[in-house]
């Protein structure tokens, strides 16, 4: 579905990895794994959210561009569809800046 892994610099992935929070997995494996829980309550939840955001800022991390532009582009719009549930602000500034990040890796 997606190509294969590319190679960033490390500036990039150092920009990615620092976007991510102190809890966030260690690997897009591990990030997927762990959205099927989260996703029971639905995916309009800031925590689904910020769950995504780490897995599309991992992917890219990983090399998996492809992927984590896919990723980054529903996301974006989800994330401001839950700020107006929600009322996070954080959601929004999150994504936008996880997008630019990933775009600028790509």
């Amino acid at each position: 579905m997606f190509d294969d892994r590319v190679e960033i610099s490390e500036n990039a992935e150092a920009r990615l990895r620092a976007l991510l929070s102190e809890g966030a997995p260690a690997s897009s494996a591990g990030a997927f794994a762990s959205l099927p829980a989260l996703l029971v309550d639905g995916d309009d939840t800031p925590e689904a959210i910020h769950a995504r955001i780490e897995l599309a800022l991992l992917c890219a991390a990983e090399g998996l561009l492809d992927s984590a532009l896919y990723q980054i582009d529903e996301l974006t719009k989800d994330a401001r569809r839950v700020r107006d549930l929600s009322g996070d602000e954080s959601i929004v500034e999150r994504a936008d800046a996880a997008r630019e990040a990933i775009e600028e890796a790509a």
